[in-house]
């Protein structure tokens, strides 16, 4: 039994290539594998997947709970040294995960006060599953274990294990199927999702993780680098780190004895290729190497599986060892995650660049006793050095726990209202205005650890005015929620505490705000680059930031109205969540998120062409859609978007669902196909919903049927309504157009 149900899904074929001389066994097709495993039978290749690493099937850990070989070489032990020492947990990255998937309901990806799931505020901030066509990128039995499992070593974390990054946000991104079949197309697709949505989450994505490859020849080498090639390329441009595995058939005699050829696309110039250790820091006897390659510990790794690996129990808490280079890839990529934050931590603005050069040369020098090849295993110790990241419990002394307390209670015995004003355009100033006009100036020079600004009473207003480089703003307005306020500016943290009028101005560079609402009744108004959430006792306001997060969680009934730029938007729309991306006049890009709000209203006024993808929920869903408006309703919650000139709705998660669509013109251009219709207007706006249970049309306030195949020039059939009264149901439909905006 499967967690999905087992409805036929939308496949794309391997590629099958052309039998020649020289064509081994492994490359009867192209075979994209998550593991090609250095025991995988004739048999299980010529499926088109290996589907298990070195070790056959995931082992049970033992009753030790030792999830690791104890090894000096040890990563994952390194990465909880720094946690200890400097607070790195990856904090502020997501790491996207192209696998078979991740079983995002596992306790190794708990949220605290979340709990488990997928979306915004969960551990697994989202994704696609390629297989399937749909948002739920589960890690499905009976071959599903690959992904989850990598995505515990990159960022589990529960009592039975403590990952690299435990912090990092992840993506899934399915490409295999429940079978564990898969293809170059849906890697290609995924490896394009991951440019398009790099920024489309609280925390950009930083790092890609392919623990998949092809072992390729001079028949299908050409046809696999064509498809994913361009993808690779595009992502190197962006500045993402892409680690994939080397591969695991290095003494596979049935294979390529003895071959140290990388598999694809560990062999890119746009990929880092990782290869598996054992415990004495030596290459594993499977495992592909070159000369150069990075190196982790790759054999015996323990990691979070699926609840169906063992058996279904109901309690989705299992952990399984697996040995390969699988293993040891999301290790690397992890740690450059952590690099990547100390050096942000430590003021610097590091590209991808710095943060790989920054691996490299910290890491250990070996020599392959095999081959003679050099080989690197990574020392995050020493790639720390230099660099100051704050936190932790081994600092030096410098007032309480490795932090600097800097009260705006001990600065001023005022404990009414007052006017705080944070000028970081030139280094870090200052200014307490008190209710009776005296004012304070202070200068903030000690930098080595946290800051504290705390409003001892009153209602105070906080005026932060940003520099020109990046800073990163949390503002929480509630005050039992585990959130706490913070400013990251410069790589100090201040804590904010006991403001209740907050206005933050960027002041230019990359900077981001998150918000979080109260548990009464909030509005939130959000522009370009601009936002504002208020409640009863608070203000926030963000301006000129070009990427806000506000969550509505705390409770209460909470109304979002988000604007587009003057730029081409694009609007996204899931259940409880809502983006709003595009660029301004400039080029910027610009982003807007609203996640849990019982009512969103989306408006494209401000220029620009616009396009809005609507998504259906699991449970029943109705779309309305006409030309200025289309509104999706369901369960708790309803968002509208206005004005937008492209608009595509998507049926795919569940559910008996309704879409309606209304036309004020009397000559529609229809088509209507398997599982799609769509509207053109005369001045080629689109209206499209696909996958939906029923589609309803309405031209000039009239129903019409729209036959298979319906083309532009058919005239539109009026329904049969013999048995209504015409008068009562035309006056019911344009009421209907009138709630729609008409």
């Amino acid at each position: 039994m499967t967690r999905k149900s087992q409805t036929p899904s939308r496949r794309l074929p391997l590629a099958l290539l052309p039998t020649a001389d020289g064509i081994r066994q492994c490359e009867t097709r192209l075979a994209f594998s998550a593991s090609l495993a250095a025991a995988a039978t004739a048999d299980l290749l010529q499926d088109g997947l290996g589907s298990h690493d070195v070790s056959d099937v995931p082992l049970p850990m033992d009753s030790s709970g030792t999830l690791s070989p104890a090894s000096d070489h040890s990563l994952l032990d390194q990465a909880a040294d720094l946690r200890d020492t400097y607070g790195l947990t990856g904090d502020g990255q997501t790491i996207a995960v192209i696998d078979s998937g991740i079983a995002w309901d596992h306790e190794a990806f708990t949220s605290p006060g979340q709990g488990v799931g997928i979306g915004p505020g969960y551990r697994v901030v989202g994704g696609w599953d390629f297989a399937e066509d749909d948002a739920d990128p589960y890690d499905d039995g009976p071959a599903g274990y690959h992904g989850t499992h990598v995505a515990g070593l990159l960022a589990g974390q529960s009592s039975e294990l403590s990952g690299m990054a435990p912090e990092a946000d992840l993506v899934a991104l399915r490409v295999f199927d429940d079978s564990g079949a898969g293809s170059l197309e849906w890697i290609e697709s995924a490896l394009r999702w991951v440019h398009d949505s790099q920024n489309d989450f609280e925390h950009p994505i930083t790092t890609v993780n392919l623990s998949i490859g092809a072992a390729l020849n001079d028949a299908n080498r050409d046809y696999a680098i064509g498809i994913l090639e361009d993808e690779l390329q595009l992502l190197h441009d962006d500045g993402i780190l892409v680690f994939a595995a080397a591969g695991n058939y290095y003494a596979n005699d049935e294979i390529t004895p003895g071959t140290t050829d990388l598999l694809y696309p560990a062999s890119s110039p746009n990929v880092i290729a990782v290869t598996s250790i054992d415990d004495g820091g030596q290459i594993s006897d499977f495992a592909q190497r070159e000369s150069g390659i990075l190196a982790a510990p790759g054999e015996g790794q323990g990691s979070a599986v699926p609840d169906h690996v063992f058996g279904w129990d109901g309690t989705v808490d299992d952990y399984a060892a697996l040995s390969g280079t699988s293993m040891a890839t999301p290790q690397v990529a992890a740690a450059t995650v952590l690099i990547r934050e100390a050096m942000i931590a430590s003021g610097l603005e590091p590209t991808a660049d710095d943060v790989l050069q920054r691996l490299r040369d910290h890491a250990s020098e070996h020599q392959d006793a095999e081959t003679g090849l050099t080989y690197y295993s990574i020392d995050l110790q020493s790639a720390l050095d230099g660099l100051q990241p704050s936190g932790g419990s081994n600092q030096a002394d410098d007032g309480g726990e490795g932090e600097t307390a800097v009260s705006a209670s001990q600065v001023t015995t005022d404990h009414q209202s007052q006017q705080f004003t944070l000028d970081l355009r030139d280094g870090m100033a200052l200014n307490v205005r008190n209710h009776d006009g005296s004012e304070q100036a202070y200068l903030l020079t000690d930098q080595d650890g946290q800051i504290f600004l705390d409003a001892a009473g009153g209602s105070d207003r906080l005026e932060i005015l940003g520099s020109v480089g990046s800073e990163r703003l949390r503002l929480s307005a509630d005050p039992n929620s585990d959130v706490e306020s913070r400013l990251i500016a410069g790589g100090v943290e201040i804590v904010l505490r006991g403001f209740e009028d907050v206005q933050f101005e960027g002041g230019g560079g990359s900077d981001r705000a998150t918000l979080y609402d109260s548990s009464g009744d909030d509005l939130l108004e959000s522009r370009s680059g601009d936002a504002v959430l208020s409640g009863v006792g608070f203000r926030f306001d963000v301006r000129d930031v070009v990427r806000t997060y506000v969550h509505a969680t705390a409770g209460g009934n909470d109304a979002a109205y988000l604007y587009d730029s003057d730029g081409d938007d694009t609007l996204v729309v899931q259940p409880g969540f809502t983006s709003l991306r595009g660029t301004d006049s400039s080029g910027a890009s610009l982003f807007q998120s609203a996640y849990g709000f019982e009512s969103v209203s989306a408006y494209a006024t401000a220029g620009g062409h616009d396009t809005a993808e609507l998504y259906d929920s699991v449970g029943d869903d109705v779309l309305s859609i006409s030309p200025t408006r289309s509104m999706v309703s369901s369960g708790g919650y309803q968002v509208s978007a206005r004005y937008f000139e492209n608009v595509t709705a998507e049926s795919a998660s569940g559910g008996t669902d309704i879409a309606k669509i209304y036309s004020n013109e009397s000559e529609s251009q229809w088509h209507v196909a398997a599982g799609l219709t769509q509207w053109t207007s005369v001045d080629g706006a689109t209206r499209i919903a696909r996958g939906f249970d029923r589609v309803d049309a309405f031209e000039n306030f009239q129903p019409v049927s729209l036959p298979l195949g319906f083309t532009p020039q058919a005239a539109p059939v009026p329904l049969d309504v013999s048995d209504q009264d015409d008068e009562r149901f035309e006056d019911a439909t344009r009421r209907v157009f009138e709630q729609l905006g008409f």
